[in-house]
């Protein structure tokens, strides 16, 4: 008695990548098996950048992708050509449902190979290009995505960004010029901006997401408190923050008021349950109560009795005495 064909999938689904191979040659049921399997997630990089001109030249096999992740660094040759290989191998993937690409950010144009391409599936983006045209084009054609990352987006983009874009986007990664444009009106509760400025102004920007922010990560020029001041009332909801700033705060480190601002603004934040100001870490446990596990601690009175005193901070985010 043969084998009812679920069975013999989830049996392959134990197989390595040889043995599938191997799966693959033995009958046509069993190779269009073996090709789910092996073609649901496909990574792509120097050594393997023809996986992407087969899945061109074979939509069949590009229909089964998944999760796709290309990275082409800058030390690598490519023709013209295989990139436009590229743009037909992601036409076919229709059933995406995580993308990930780092190519050079002059190809954002292999997003827009198929004008009537659609990914409805698409839950996760992560791409080396600006906020150009074919990215925005692209993202048009992702109804259900969740989660952005863009690597090189340093400008706000020149296109117009349409109000109903990005309707479920939930996560977003990238400049504080481009979540500015991105995140009010849609709902967005984790933020992490890996370039630009975090300034009062940029968060009453963030502050107009649909939804509450629960998680930011950022960096700012300048002293954290007044910036904690606002994210305290423009973010009540945040749960966790990680701020970094670049302004000099070596003199503050042992200045006792100045850690007690920081935690007083923190302590405003109801719901707060971690928070990593440029190195001084707070947690606090939410089960019962709040309560605070952790915070920085530096003993005042060991600068009055050297002027000599060394002074190192450990991984643990704690300052001592030494």
């Amino acid at each position: 008695m043969a084998l009812p064909l679920e069975l013999i999938e989830h049996i392959c689904l134990y197989l390595p990548n040889s043995d599938l191979q191997v799966v693959a040659t033995s009958s046509s049921l069993l190779c269009a098996v073996a090709q789910r399997i092996l073609f649901k997630d496909v990574s792509v990089a120097r050594r393997s950048l023809l996986v992407a001109v087969t899945l061109a030249n074979k939509p069949h096999l590009a229909r089964h992708v998944r999760d796709f992740k290309i990275v082409v660094g800058p030390s690598v040759t490519v023709l013209p050509s295989y990139y436009r290989a590229l743009a037909t191998a992601l036409s076919h993937m229709r059933e995406l449902v995580s993308l990930s690409i780092s190519v050079p950010a002059q190809y954002s144009s292999i997003l827009s190979a198929a004008p009537d391409a659609v990914f409805p599936r698409l839950r996760h983006l992560q791409a080396s290009f600006t906020l150009d045209s074919h990215l925005l084009a692209f993202l048009s054609k992702t109804p259900g995505l969740t989660t952005l990352t863009l690597d090189q987006s340093l400008h706000a983009p020149r296109s117009e960004i349409p109000p109903t874009l990005l309707p479920h986007l939930s996560s977003f990664s990238g400049a504080s010029q481009v979540a500015q444009l991105l995140v009010p009106g849609r709902p967005v509760s984790s933020l992490y901006l890996t370039s630009g400025d975090l300034t009062e102004e940029v968060v009453s920007f963030l502050a107009q997401s649909s939804a509450a922010v629960s998680t930011l990560d950022a960096t700012t020029t300048s002293l954290p408190l007044p910036i904690l001041e606002t994210l305290s009332e423009a973010m009540p909801l945040l749960e966790n923050i990680r701020l970094t700033t670049t302004y000099n705060l070596w003199d503050e480190f042992f200045n006792t008021p100045f850690i007690q601002n920081i935690k007083n603004a923190l302590v405003a934040m109801n719901h707060l349950k971690s928070a990593n100001v440029s190195g001084m870490l707070w947690k606090w446990l939410t089960k019962d109560g709040r309560v605070l596990t952790n915070e920085p601690h530096i003993p005042s009175q060991a600068l009055d009795n050297t002027d000599d005193a060394e002074w190192t901070y450990d991984n643990h985010n704690t300052y001592y005495h030494h």
